[in-house]
């Protein structure tokens, strides 16, 4: 029988927040932190499926012959390729299955809209099977949980669509272009109009450069970068975030017009110094030092202009002084307002240094994980 994991990465953006809203450039790079799905066919005898995923408290068995006959009901393919009336179609079915709240809901209308539909477009045969779902991402905080969450449902079933007919390669860039599609489609479902940059950065990891309505373009990485993800425990609305800064846009256009094409510009300004990094890694180690340097510069800028439109918060504030006092740069990342910052940490920032910072951020009541930058993106894991 079929077995096997999957994992993608959670996202943080670097530089760009809230200019990106307005057309500018943003930069956002993968999160060592990852989902991870387990999957295995289940005996045909047991005739069900089983989904499993704690951190939505989600504990299910469903009869198989209740998505047979779903299927055998919405047997024309082409609704599938309407987004609305399939997407209605999943939420009816979902509905007849039931949950407990939204998160569940909408987990559970991302796993059949893309089981449903890579059946229908890959003709999938549905065997019954379980699905272990566990995150290292905390849910709804800015890290791309939710499209990290649909890009490992998309590759799991379109995985195990293709060793069903005997494929057993990897993923090429068609195969993520695909991917990425799918999940695009669930970000619509759990956010509505998505901008595409999280399930880019969760299917294709490294770093990514976007611009919304305009590209998203990779940008390889040979330097691993590591940085403190840094939670405030400061709940707070994107919504709300976006439109205070909107209301100001409309209130000093002169003034705000000038910020935001300045952090359009540290955003470009730090690709260039990356791509340098990533030119300097495993040569000259003063030159991969001094482009660290210059992204701290940068960091301090960015978060410097967000606090000028009133988007950052006290706790941020804290975090960046603490990290200014170990001679490093830390900046909000996301809408602000509370979430997360990340301080970018140097290649040789000694693990006492990191040790030190992070008692004295957690004694704040803060929340402190060591984790890294641009490393891969969805993979294949054989089941050990």
């Amino acid at each position: 029988m079929i077995q096997f994991k999957v994992s993608a990465p959670g996202k943080v953006i670097l530089y760009g927040e809230h200019a990106v809203v307005y057309g500018k450039t943003a930069l956002a790079a993968s999160l060592g932190l990852r989902t991870v799905i387990d999957f295995s066919e289940l005996l045909e005898a047991e005739q069900v499926i089983k989904i499993c995923f704690p951190k939505v408290n989600l504990f299910i068995t469903i009869p198989l012959q209740q998505v047979q006959s779903f299927l055998l009901t919405n047997k024309d393919s082409t609704s599938a390729e309407n987004y609305e009336i399939f997407y209605n179609q999943i939420k009816e079915f979902v509905s007849t299955i039931g949950y407990f709240n939204l998160q569940q809901k909408l987990s559970l209308e991302v796993l059949f809209y893309l089981l449903i539909y890579i059946t229908q477009k890959d003709e999938m045969n549905i065997k019954p099977f379980q699905i272990q779902l566990n995150t290292e991402l905390s849910i709804s905080s800015g890290l791309g949980s939710s499209a990290s969450f649909a890009v490992c449902i998309a590759a799991c079933f379109l995985h195990w669509s293709r060793l069903q007919k005997n494929n057993c390669k990897p993923f090429d860039i068609s195969d993520l272009d695909i991917i990425s599609k799918y999940a695009l489609n669930c970000e619509r479902i759990m956010h509505g109009t998505p901008s595409g940059i999280d399930n880019s950065v969760c299917t294709y990891g490294s770093m990514i450069e976007f611009k919304k309505g305009d590209y998203i373009k990779t940008i390889a990485t040979t330097q691993i970068m590591r940085i403190l993800l840094v939670d405030t425990r400061v709940s707070r609305s994107t919504k709300a975030l976006v439109e205070k800064m909107a209301a100001l846009k409309h209130k000093y256009p002169a003034i705000i017009d000038l910020i935001i094409d300045s952090i359009d510009n540290i955003a470009k300004e730090a690709i260039k110094v990356i791509q340098k990094i990533n030119n300097a890694s495993g040569t000259n180690n003063e030159t991969l030092v001094e482009g660290y340097r210059q992204l701290m510069t940068l960091i301090n800028m960015n978060q410097g202009l967000l606090a000028t439109c009133q988007v950052s918060h006290p706790s941020l504030d804290r975090i960046c002084a603490e990290a200014q006092n170990y001679a490093l740069a830390a900046k909000l990342t996301g809408a602000g307002g509370g979430g997360y910052a990340y301080i970018l940490l140097l290649p040789d920032t000694q693990p006492e240094t990191i040790a030190s910072i992070s008692r004295k951020l957690i004694a704040d009541g803060f929340t402190v994980i060591l984790t890294t930058l641009g490393g891969a993106g969805v993979q294949i894991h054989k089941q050990q």
